[in-house]
């Protein structure tokens, strides 16, 4: 009986799920595959999809989102960071990277806390000139908001032709009206190299990035060294991202000794092009400065000193970025970044995703950082917080007794009120606009004086402590 009775059961679920299939299914066609030309291959089956979709998707299909989405899946499956879809505005801002000038008023600017923060002001700019300094938040430009404006966007209402003017509002700190400036646009060149005696004898140059110039900007900062009696040279590549190969090759040429710079091959590691320096040796010593953030050109000067046996290498071990783009520009006036080869240095290593080891690796101080940090613009007694924290460490940083809390207390607004008084501002025992930014530039003057990877870099030209120091 009970069998049977378990037969019926496991009919009637049977014929149950029977109904459900036909009921989930029944709103489901099939529909015969598109006939493609056998002559389109796999991108055929790009073309079936996007013809099925185009006639049948209920909804109307955004051809742009769909064709920028299929390009960025095709990238994204070589797993290649390096190479990528540019749109038009980002090749407009990665060709003002790379040509290393642009049509404004010369101001360099962030997003801050929702706001348009102008963070450096370039020396003899138009802005400048006009009085516009660092620090100032533009509040409007020819009279529309800056409000929720993205940063892509604030830049662009900036730039302009030559010639021509654009008004500007911004807040300064301290001030209690608006500030109105109306400025000439004019070509702004973008400084890469940047050079200076340390000390008698001993010259430093500090390359940014190698964009469209930097190889003759070097060789005029290194000659007139060289006509001051330069006895050893620093050269600082400490978060040089890279840049032109061209421009790195025109610097190798100069202080690279005769023979290779680099050699570029392809994937199957033949040899494309070898890059040859024909230059004399320097009769002074080379210290080369690099980092974690030392990258691709960067890495490929860096390389080829160390393989020549001429320099020094003092930090950390670089980024490791071997490889070689090539930018195609495409019809909608973007452009398609992608890897083509990879280059070695001169005596055949490798450095891609391994970088380059230091001859003396020398760590800096966590407090050596702390320049780099941004505060908020107002903070007062009773505020607490990782903020705060922030805060009074870099006190203690610059010497006041403070301590690390995490709380806006009576003592740290006398340590605070210590500083402003010290550097001419408002006395409040409050974070402002103007107290910020006194506080950036005495945070870089003291990052300076604990930099013990320069200090070593010196010691080696002077011939303190090389043979002290173990790697």
């Amino acid at each position: 009986m009970k069998r049977r009775e378990l037969v019926i059961v496991l009919l009637c679920l049977l014929v149950l799920s029977n109904i459900a299939t036909y009921r989930f299914t029944r709103f489901f066609f099939s529909s015969p595959a598109v006939e493609i030309p056998w002559e389109w291959g796999q991108e055929g089956l790009l073309r079936e999809v996007w013809a099925i979709l185009d006639k049948k998707y209920f909804q109307p299909l955004d051809e742009d989102k769909m064709i920028q989405g299929a390009i960025k899946g095709m990238l994204e499956s070589l797993d290649d960071p390096y190479t990528a879809y540019l749109s038009p505005e980002s090749m407009e801002n990665m060709m003002i990277h790379t040509i290393g000038s642009l049509s404004g008023i010369g101001v360099e600017i962030i997003e801050d806390e929702g706001e348009i923060l102008i963070l450096r002001v370039f020396d003899g700019s138009p802005a400048e000139q006009a009085g516009v300094r660092r620090g100032d938040c533009i509040v409007e430009v020819e009279g529309k908001s800056m409000e929720g404006v993205k940063l892509d966007d604030a830049a662009r209402l900036l730039r302009g032709p030559n010639g021509t003017t654009v008004n500007i509002a911004v807040r300064r700190g301290g001030e209690k009206d608006l500030l109105q400036f109306t400025i000439t646009r004019a070509q702004i060149d973008i400084d890469t190299v940047f050079a200076r005696f340390l000390e008698k004898g001993v010259g430093y140059i500090k390359i940014t990035n190698f964009d469209q110039g930097t190889g003759e900007d070097f060789q005029e900062s290194l000659a007139s060294l060289e006509q001051e009696g330069l006895q050893g040279l620093i050269l600082d590549l400490r978060d040089n991202a890279g840049g032109l190969l061209d421009e790195a090759v025109a610097v190798g040429e100069i202080i690279v000794p005769a023979g290779e710079i680099t050699r570029v091959v392809d994937r199957e590691g033949n040899v494309q092009e070898r890059y040859l320096s024909s230059a004399e040796p320097k009769d002074y010593e080379i210290v080369v400065l690099v980092n974690e953030y030392t990258a691709s050109a960067a890495e490929i000067i860096a390389g080829a000193l160390q393989d020549s046996s001429k320099a020094k290498l003092v930090g950390m071990p670089t980024y490791g970025k071997a490889t070689v783009q090539h930018l195609h520009y495409l019809s909608d006036g973007g452009g398609l970044r992608y890897t083509i080869a990879k280059y070695l240095t001169p005596r055949g290593y490798d450095l891609h995703q391994q970088g380059l080891q230091p001859d003396f690796t020398v760590e800096l101080p966590t407090e050596y950082y702390l320049q780099y940090y941004t505060l908020p613009r107002q903070m007062e007694q009773g505020d607490s917080g990782e903020t705060v924290a922030l805060l009074q460490n870099m006190l203690a940083f610059l010497g006041y007794p403070v301590e690390i809390t995490g709380v806006f207390d009576a003592a740290t607004a006398d340590n605070l009120k210590e500083f402003q008084r010290k550097h001419n501002l408002p006395v409040t025992g409050a974070m402002d606009l103007a107290t910020r930014e006194s506080f950036h530039a005495a945070l870089t003057e003291k990052a300076g004086e604990v930099d013990k990877q320069l200090k070593f870099a010196l010691d080696i030209l002077t011939a303190k402590s090389l043979s002290a120091h173990k790697n």
